[in-house]
C-alpha cells in the first residue's frame, strides 16, 4: 500500500537560491505535508549551498528524499524518471526547482482525481514575472473537463504541456510504461502527449491555479524560455522527433498539426531572437525541417502571418533561404507573435 498520497519529485541542480521558497510552497499545502512524500534527484550540482540544503531536508523530514547523481546529466528527464522509480504515493507530480505551489494545489489536484477516478489531472498556472503575475488564458475560456478518450476533446492538445501543473496516478504510469525522454528537451511534450492518449480518464481544471511559473530574463539568471543557443534549439528538435515517432507508430499522424503547430512557432520564434550565427540556423533548420515540412502543407505559414515568407522554402528544403527569412522576421523591432498560451509583445535584437 502507498504511504502517501502524492509524491512531489524534483530535479535540481545548482538551485540552492530557489529551493528554500519551493520547499515552503510544499510544507503549508492544505493537503497536509505529513501526506507529501518530497524527492529530489540533484544532477551533480558543484554548489555547496544547493547540496546542503538538499541534505538539510533529507536529515530532518522523513519524508524527503535527496538523491545524488554521480555525473551531470544536463536535462531533467533522468532524474524525473530516477524520481518516478523511487516514489511511495498513488499520486506523482514532477516540479521544476525554481517555482512554487499554490497553498491548496496539491488538495483540489487529488480529490479531483479520485472523485472522478482519473489517470491524470491537468490545471492551469500563474506566470509570475518580476513585477506582475498573469493568469495564463486557454481555449477553454475557464471551463472544466473530464474526458475518457482524448479524442473528445482535442482542444486538450492546445495546452501547454509543462509537466509541473498535472497530476499523474503512478500505477498508471507504470502499468502503460509512460517515462520520460532522457538527454533532451521537450521530454515534457513527449510524456504529456503519451499520457494523454494512453489515460483512461483525464481532467482538466482551466479554472483552478496550481502553480507559479517564475520568468526569469537577466544575465546569469534566465528561466528556460528565453534561453536560445543552438545546444538548447537543437536538443529541443530531439524530442520533436521522438514524440513524431510515438504519433507514426501508433497510428496517430491525423493529430499531428494540432499537436505540434503552437509548439514550431515557439521553435522558430526563438530561433528568430536567438543570437546564433547564421551557420548555425543553417545547421537548426536542417535538422527541423523534416518536420516543419509536414505541417506547413497542411497549415501555410504555420498559420501565423508574420511567418508566411518560410512556407516555400521549407516545402523546397532552402535551408538557406529560410534563414534569410527569419532574420528579415527579427529586423521588425517590435512584432506580435504567438507563443503557446500567451501573445507576447517582443523586440528583436
Amino acid at each position: 500500500m502507498e504511504k502517501y498520497k502524492v509524491s512531489v519529485v524534483v530535479p535540481t541542480y545548482n538551485s540552492g537560491l530557489f529551493l528554500n521558497a519551493f520547499f515552503d510552497s510544499i510544507m503549508y499545502q492544505s493537503i497536509g505535508f505529513e501526506n507529501i512524500e518530497v524527492i529530489f534527484v540533484d544532477d551533480s550540482s558543484d554548489d555547496d549551498y544547493t547540496i546542503y540544503l538538499l541534505n538539510l531536508f533529507d536529515e530532518n523530514f522523513s519524508n524527503v528524499k535527496s538523491i545524488f547523481l554521480d555525473k551531470n546529466h544536463g536535462f531533467p528527464g533522468k532524474g524525473r524518471n530516477i524520481g518516478l522509480n523511487l516514489s511511495n504515493s498513488e499520486y506523482v507530480i514532477f516540479s521544476d526547482h525554481d517555482d512554487t505551489y499554490t497553498p491548496q494545489a496539491f488538495e483540489v489536484m487529488y480529490n479531483s482525481a479520485n472523485e472522478n477516478n482519473a489517470d491524470m489531472v491537468i490545471t492551469n498556472y500563474y506566470k509570475v514575472f518580476p513585477d506582475i503575475r498573469e493568469s495564463v488564458k486557454t481555449v477553454f475560456k475557464g471551463e472544466n473537463v473530464v474526458v475518457e478518450d482524448v479524442e473528445d476533446d482535442t482542444r486538450l492538445f492546445s495546452i501547454d504541456p509543462a509537466i509541473w501543473c498535472k497530476l499523474f496516478r503512478k500505477e498508471f504510469l507504470i502499468d502503460k510504461d509512460i517515462t520520460f525522454l532522457e538527454g533532451m528537451l521537450a521530454e515534457d511534450l513527449y510524456f504529456f502527449i503519451v499520457s494523454l492518449f494512453k489515460s483512461s480518464r483525464t481532467v482538466y481544471l482551466d479554472d483552478f491555479y496550481s502553480y507559479n511559473y517564475n520568468i526569469r530574463n537577466v544575465e546569469g539568471d534566465k528561466s528556460t524560455i528565453h534561453i536560445r543557443n543552438k545546444k538548447y534549439l537543437g536538443k529541443m528538435v530531439e524530442g520533436y522527433f521522438e514524440t513524431d515517432k510515438f504519433l507514426s507508430e501508433n497510428d496517430l499522424t491525423k493529430y499531428y498539426s494540432q499537436i505540434f503547430n503552437m509548439h514550431f512557432i515557439y521553435w522558430i520564434t526563438s530561433l528568430v531572437f536567438s543570437d546564433i550565427s547564421d551557420g548555425e540556423k543553417t545547421d537548426l533548420i536542417s535538422d527541423i525541417n523534416e518536420l516543419l515540412k509536414k505541417d506547413v502543407k497542411l497549415v501555410p505559414g504555420f498559420g501565423e502571418r508574420i511567418y508566411s515568407s518560410l512556407t516555400n522554402p521549407i516545402l523546397d528544403d532552402d535551408y538557406e533561404k529560410v534563414v534569410k527569412s527569419i532574420n528579415s522576421i527579427r529586423r521588425y523591432r517590435n512584432i506580435l507573435i504567438y507563443l503557446p498560451n500567451k501573445y507576447f509583445r517582443l523586440r528583436g535584437g
